[in-house]
Protein backbone atom coordinates (compact mmCIF):
# COMPACT_ATOMS: atom_id res chain seq x y z
CA UNK A 1 0.00 0.00 0.00
CA UNK A 2 1.67 3.60 -1.02
CA UNK A 3 2.21 5.65 1.80
CA UNK A 4 -0.24 8.16 0.73
CA UNK A 5 -3.62 6.33 1.41
CA UNK A 6 -5.48 7.70 3.78
CA UNK A 7 -8.76 6.28 2.98
CA UNK A 8 -10.20 3.39 2.13
CA UNK A 9 -14.34 2.73 1.44
CA UNK A 10 -15.80 -0.99 1.74
CA UNK A 11 -19.44 -1.44 1.07
CA UNK A 12 -21.26 -4.00 2.26
CA UNK A 13 -24.19 -6.23 2.93
CA UNK A 14 -24.39 -9.39 4.64
CA UNK A 15 -23.25 -11.36 2.05
CA UNK A 16 -19.90 -13.89 1.68
CA UNK A 17 -18.61 -11.73 -1.01
CA UNK A 18 -19.03 -8.61 1.38
CA UNK A 19 -16.91 -10.65 4.03
CA UNK A 20 -13.93 -10.90 1.51
CA UNK A 21 -13.66 -7.69 0.55
CA UNK A 22 -13.44 -6.58 4.31
CA UNK A 23 -10.74 -9.29 4.40
CA UNK A 24 -9.13 -8.04 1.33
CA UNK A 25 -9.18 -4.39 3.06
CA UNK A 26 -7.79 -5.64 5.72
CA UNK A 27 -4.61 -7.42 3.83
CA UNK A 28 -4.22 -4.32 1.75
CA UNK A 29 -4.49 -2.11 4.69
CA UNK A 30 -1.82 -4.44 6.84
CA UNK A 31 0.39 -2.14 8.46
CA UNK A 32 -2.93 -0.05 9.52
CA UNK A 33 -1.70 3.06 7.89
CA UNK A 34 -4.97 4.26 6.33
CA UNK A 35 -8.33 4.31 7.48
CA UNK A 36 -10.93 1.93 6.55
CA UNK A 37 -14.70 3.27 6.34
CA UNK A 38 -17.62 0.48 6.23
CA UNK A 39 -20.24 1.68 4.71
CA UNK A 40 -23.94 -0.11 4.52
CA UNK A 41 -26.58 1.16 2.39
CA UNK A 42 -29.69 0.56 3.63
CA UNK A 43 -32.28 -0.12 0.19
CA UNK A 44 -35.20 1.39 1.28
CA UNK A 45 -36.23 2.49 -2.57
CA UNK A 46 -36.70 -0.87 -2.71
CA UNK A 47 -39.69 -2.00 -0.87
CA UNK A 48 -42.76 -1.02 -2.73
CA UNK A 49 -44.47 0.23 -0.09
CA UNK A 50 -41.43 2.62 0.38
CA UNK A 51 -44.34 5.94 0.57
CA UNK A 52 -46.23 3.64 3.62
CA UNK A 53 -42.69 2.81 5.29
CA UNK A 54 -43.54 3.41 9.23
CA UNK A 55 -41.30 5.24 11.92
CA UNK A 56 -40.79 1.47 13.10
CA UNK A 57 -40.17 0.09 9.79
CA UNK A 58 -37.32 2.36 9.33
CA UNK A 59 -36.58 2.17 12.76
CA UNK A 60 -35.88 -1.85 12.61
CA UNK A 61 -34.17 -1.34 9.43
CA UNK A 62 -31.58 0.70 10.72
CA UNK A 63 -31.14 -1.35 13.67
CA UNK A 64 -30.39 -4.16 11.34
CA UNK A 65 -28.07 -2.01 9.66
CA UNK A 66 -26.46 -1.53 12.64
CA UNK A 67 -26.52 -5.31 13.55
CA UNK A 68 -24.35 -5.79 10.07
CA UNK A 69 -21.76 -3.01 10.80
CA UNK A 70 -21.33 -4.25 14.38
CA UNK A 71 -20.18 -7.57 13.29
CA UNK A 72 -18.33 -6.27 10.35
CA UNK A 73 -16.30 -4.52 12.83
CA UNK A 74 -15.06 -7.45 15.10
CA UNK A 75 -13.60 -8.35 11.77
CA UNK A 76 -10.93 -6.15 11.66
CA UNK A 77 -7.74 -5.84 13.91
CA UNK A 78 -8.42 -3.74 17.00
CA UNK A 79 -5.69 -1.50 16.18
CA UNK A 80 -6.83 -0.45 12.34
CA UNK A 81 -8.64 2.61 12.91
CA UNK A 82 -12.19 1.69 11.14
CA UNK A 83 -15.01 4.02 10.48
CA UNK A 84 -18.60 2.78 10.37
CA UNK A 85 -21.44 4.46 8.04
CA UNK A 86 -24.77 3.29 7.82
CA UNK A 87 -26.84 5.16 4.61
CA UNK A 88 -30.13 4.88 2.87
CA UNK A 89 -30.78 5.17 -0.53
CA UNK A 90 -29.83 3.61 -3.70
CA UNK A 91 -26.63 1.74 -3.52
CA UNK A 92 -24.83 2.85 -6.43
CA UNK A 93 -25.29 6.09 -6.28
CA UNK A 94 -24.79 6.31 -2.11
CA UNK A 95 -21.29 4.54 -2.61
CA UNK A 96 -20.57 6.71 -5.06
CA UNK A 97 -21.42 10.28 -3.32
CA UNK A 98 -19.94 8.90 0.02
CA UNK A 99 -16.29 7.92 -1.85
CA UNK A 100 -16.23 11.55 -3.14
CA UNK A 101 -17.24 12.58 0.16
CA UNK A 102 -14.15 11.12 1.89
CA UNK A 103 -12.17 11.30 -0.88
CA UNK A 104 -11.36 7.91 -0.73
CA UNK A 105 -8.29 6.42 -2.23
CA UNK A 106 -9.14 3.11 -2.94
CA UNK A 107 -13.12 1.43 -2.64
CA UNK A 108 -12.78 -2.45 -2.07
CA UNK A 109 -16.22 -4.22 -3.00
CA UNK A 110 -17.50 -7.39 -3.77
CA UNK A 111 -18.49 -7.55 -7.55
CA UNK A 112 -21.95 -8.41 -6.32
CA UNK A 113 -23.89 -8.98 -3.47
CA UNK A 114 -27.43 -9.36 -1.63
CA UNK A 115 -30.48 -8.34 -4.37
CA UNK A 116 -33.54 -8.29 -5.19
CA UNK A 117 -32.60 -9.35 -8.49
CA UNK A 118 -29.14 -11.43 -7.22
CA UNK A 119 -26.34 -10.75 -9.76
CA UNK A 120 -27.88 -9.11 -12.19
CA UNK A 121 -28.83 -6.05 -10.20
CA UNK A 122 -25.80 -5.82 -8.09
CA UNK A 123 -23.54 -6.79 -10.76
CA UNK A 124 -24.90 -3.04 -11.51
CA UNK A 125 -23.50 -1.74 -8.07
CA UNK A 126 -20.22 -2.39 -8.67
CA UNK A 127 -20.04 -1.73 -12.50
CA UNK A 128 -21.63 1.79 -11.46
CA UNK A 129 -18.99 2.60 -8.91
CA UNK A 130 -16.30 1.48 -10.96
CA UNK A 131 -17.71 3.96 -13.88
CA UNK A 132 -18.04 6.76 -12.14
CA UNK A 133 -15.86 7.05 -9.29
CA UNK A 134 -12.18 9.01 -9.73
CA UNK A 135 -10.06 6.61 -7.20
CA UNK A 136 -9.08 3.15 -8.07
CA UNK A 137 -11.87 0.44 -7.36
CA UNK A 138 -10.96 -2.89 -6.35
CA UNK A 139 -13.65 -5.81 -7.07
CA UNK A 140 -13.66 -8.96 -4.82
CA UNK A 141 -15.30 -12.04 -6.45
Amino acid sequence: MSANMKRILVPIDSSEIAERAMQEAIKVNRFGEAEVHVLYVADINKLAINAYLSGNVLLEIGKAGERILNAALEKFPESMKVVKVYRTGDPAETITEYAKEIDADLIIMGSRGLGLVRGVLLGSVSKYVLERTKCPVLIVK
